[in-house]
């Protein structure tokens, strides 16, 4: 499947290069956004983790796998300047990100 940066939730589930959602949707980097909710789903394997991080390249959602196929519980993030995953910022699963 292919990350979805067009819709409400978004949803990246592809993470086989960097993604940079401030310059995707809004063409900056750091491009403010409020996150209304941030959740993991579905990661496969325990001790996987999932980061993702500002434009500034601070982390504001992490979360490590305690057991495998199993549905995190949605986060409200709140606004960040931009939004970015490194290439090996997702061991599996998807990310679901719900603007506000």
């Amino acid at each position: 499947m292919a990350n979805s940066t067009t819709t409400n939730p978004i949803i990246l589930d592809t993470f086989t290069s960097a993604i940079d959602l401030g310059d995707s949707l809004f063409g900056d980097t750091n491009a403010p956004m409020k996150i209304s909710e941030m959740v993991w789903e579905a990661p496969t394997t325990v001790a996987h983790e999932a980061t993702v991080k500002d434009g500034g390249g601070n982390v504001v959602f992490y979360k490590k796998c305690a057991v495998a196929h199993n549905g995190g519980n949605p986060e409200n993030v709140g606004w960040v300047r931009g939004l970015t995953v490194d290439i090996s910022g997702v061991g599996s699963g998807k990310i679901i990100i719900r603007l506000e």
